[in-house]
């Protein structure tokens, strides 16, 4: 006799008590509902995603300036989320952590840590979503991932907002809306009025109204654009499109633009009075055979009322032209880009990608204060090698998540007093990420 398996058995005895309560009228089996236990079973555990996320990072940075930040920590994350249940709610959870392995004290400053070189551990994301016909509404801690409200995941563990969002698909057209409260910045323990985040300085609350389209109608052609606003702080919005065409079967041709405009608004506390800007930006690669050749430039406009240039409190700068320690956002910058990037997939080498970007100040303005700011020249190279071409070999399938990463920066400054500064950016990256669904176990 076949065995049955435990569900079969729960089923059969189901069946069994259900035929002695009525022995008179037989039971149909459209009758006969599933124990509600099972689909608990199915979106807590057998649809559930379980995501273990270890990432192994040392930052050492040499500055003539004498600013040497330097780390070496071990951390990244650990999720749960579960399927939909009843096709309408679900649940998820992250725990974040980063921990020292190596951290001199006066080598402090790499936000891999907390300040003073300390380690951390927060719960980052605790959401719980509803589903509507492919709309979603998620509520309290979670990502956000808008142009210049973002993960910014680019040290040990991103950043996350608290909040309600609301997004979805609509035929072509993708939108995103959102009301934000408060963030955990990626090497903070704590989440903070969306005020606070932009500036510790700033001791009265606010709120942050976010929104998001992306239109593509067309396969060859994408565009987005985003606007947030944070009442008596900033409002900031950005659009830009990307176009792609086949030159041949070999090689395409990318083109992009992008737009971004930034004003103070109401009490402006995070600016000086009357503070606004906009910066502008094209960019295009041709892709030929694992080959990517790239050349961009970004102009910026005057930006009154600061020294600093386009205020990005919430994430990464989206310019193109932003860096791997630059961001080329000051007022009246204008910079060129120039890059390439090679898959090494080409020539049997599966996972390996080589990529080196160039930024050269063209034009800066001056700060607040009337001064010249210094002019940046930085150069970047990046090599990532991904495993994933293990997972044909058995034996070392379990290699496949692996992904390292290797990248170094230098900054050559030169100040308006015609002296020279230089800076040397090293980073190794390790990541190793296992994602599985409860019936995988």
């Amino acid at each position: 006799m076949p065995k049955l398996s435990r569900d079969q058995f729960a089923g059969l005895l189901l069946l069994t008590a259900g035929t002695a309560a009525s022995p008179a009228t037989p039971a149909l089996a459209a009758d006969v509902a599933p124990p509600a236990v099972n689909e608990f079973q199915r979106a807590f555990f057998d649809d559930a995603t379980f995501t273990f996320h270890l990432r192994n990072y040392l930052l050492d940075r040499y500055d003539s300036t004498g600013n040497d930040p330097a780390a070496w920590a071990l951390g990244g994350w650990l999720g749960y989320e579960t399927g939909w249940l009843g096709e309408i709610l679900k649940f998820g959870v992250v725990g974040y952590t980063s921990q020292p392995l190596w951290a001199p004290e006066d080598r402090d400053g790499t936000t891999l840590l907390k300040p003073d070189q300390e380690g951390y551990s927060v719960l980052g994301q605790a959401y719980a979503a509803l589903k509507f016909e492919e709309q979603v509404l998620t509520l309290y801690r979670q990502t956000v991932n808008q142009p210049e409200v973002n993960l910014q995941d680019n040290r040990m563990t991103p950043n996350t907002f608290e909040g309600g969002s609301l997004k979805g698909d609509i035929g072509p057209l993708s939108y995103y809306a959102g009301m934000l409260t408060t963030m955990k910045k990626r090497n903070s323990d704590e989440f903070v009025n969306i005020a606070e985040a932009a500036s510790e300085g700033i001791n009265e609350d606010s709120y942050m109204y976010l929104g998001g389209l992306e239109f593509s109608p067309i396969e060859e052609l994408k565009a987005r654009t985003s606007l947030y606003v944070v009442p008596d702080l900033l409002a900031s919005s950005y659009s830009d499109a990307v176009w792609n065409h086949d030159l041949t079967e070999e090689t395409r041709l990318r083109l992009s633009g992008q737009f971004m405009f930034q004003s103070g608004i109401g009490d402006e506390r995070l600016t000086e009075p009357d503070y606004d800007g906009w910066i502008g930006g094209i960019k295009g690669d041709v892709i030929y055979n694992g080959l990517t050749l790239t050349a961009g430039y970004t102009f910026a406009n005057d930006f009154s009322g600061t020294e600093d240039g386009w205020q990005a409190p919430y994430g990464s700068w989206p310019g193109y032209t932003s860096m791997i320690v630059k961001d080329f956002n000051r007022t009246e910058e204008q910079a060129l880009l120039l890059g390439a990037s090679f898959d090494f997939e080409q020539v049997g080498l599966e996972g390996l990608v080589f990529t080196a970007a160039a930024a050269f100040d063209l034009a800066v303005g001056e700060n607040s204060k009337g001064e010249d700011l210094p002019e940046w020249n930085e150069y970047d190279f990046t090599a990532d090698y991904r495993f994933t071409s293990l997972s044909e070999n058995v034996e070392w399938d379990w290699l496949t998540p692996l992904w390292l990463r290797a990248r170094y920066a230098r900054v050559d400054t030169e100040n308006p007093d015609n002296t020279r500064d230089q800076l040397d950016d090293f980073r190794i990256i390790v990541n190793y990420e296992l994602q599985f669904k409860g019936s995988d176990l």
